[in-house]
């Protein structure tokens, strides 16, 4: 194992009495009592459940009040996805990478320099798994690459449990926050839609996104960061669907040039 996990500091609630982290709650947590708020929660709908910064939608607010310089972000970004990914490992929670963190892999088993968030999807039994038993809970490591420590909280969306898609504000499921930086991973859930008119199998996302389940199923195993991870069986198709069959050729993009692409290249 890469990375070593030291505790679960503390879970803040159940899923059934939990209400969001505060502000006040945030800055006790990252010990600094003059952090000011820039979450977006006054400016949102009262539904919406996750709150973005004022300054930047791939910061939690709560916990930043202006986002990192580009190699400082890089590296907390590296950070961010391999303590999620080894926890989740850990936890036995079945996920995958999905969306622009499953294309960054296709490239250069890395996330796309642009990018300043990661995506990852796991299946309805998975999220109920840790909205039971992990929401709320803060994670704490301390590794040759964070020698200082750091807390990463696990926080699930008490929406999660309607999958319909109607539910627009609350597509976020669950996210895993960085509680020094604010960013974070977002984290959707696969459910099956029992109802789709075209039959068995189908799979679909509150945030509209819908595939056959052996699109996803049986999951690959890869590395990621450095680290081990999961992505879907036809993750081509998937990416060629997303983005085009372009994004799977384009070497140059946003002045940005990449590599070969790792199709193929699996972890045994």
């Amino acid at each position: 194992m890469l990375l070593n996990r030291l505790l679960v500091v503390t879970t803040l609630c159940s899923l059934s009495t939990c209400a969001p982290i505060e502000h006040e709650d945030a800055i006790a947590m990252i010990g600094m009592t003059d952090h000011k708020d820039m979450s977006g929660k006054a400016g949102d709908p009262p539904q919406k459940y996750f709150h973005e910064s004022t300054f930047d939608p791939h910061y939690d607010g709560r916990f930043a009040e202006k986002a990192l310089g580009y190699q400082e972000q890089k590296a907390a970004l590296k950070n961010l996805v391999r303590t999620f990914l080894e926890t989740m490992k850990d936890l036995g929670i079945e996920s995958w990478l999905m969306h622009g963190s499953l294309l960054g892999w296709w490239w250069n088993k890395q996330i796309m320099p642009w990018d300043s968030d990661a995506d990852v999807q796991v299946t309805e039994a998975s999220m109920y798994f840790l909205a039971t038993y992990y929401n709320m809970s803060v994670f704490h490591f301390k590794t040759p690459r964070l020698p200082t420590g750091r807390n990463y909280m696990l926080e699930v969306n008490p929406n999660f449990s309607n999958g319909d898609q109607s539910d627009w504000m609350n597509v976020i499921d669950a996210r895993w926050i960085d509680t020094e930086s604010g960013l974070f991973v977002d984290i959707t859930t696969a459910r099956y839609n029992l109802t789709h008119p075209a039959g068995e199998g189908m799979m679909s996302c509150k945030d509209g996104h819908e595939f056959r389940d052996t699109y996803i199923f049986p999951l690959r195993d890869t590395i990621f960061e450095g680290v081990a991870a999961k992505i879907p069986y036809r993750y081509k198709d998937l990416l060629a669907k997303e983005y085009g069959d372009w994004s799977l050729t384009l070497k140059e993009f946003a002045k940005y040039v990449h590599s070969i692409p790792v199709e193929g290249r699996f972890a045994s």
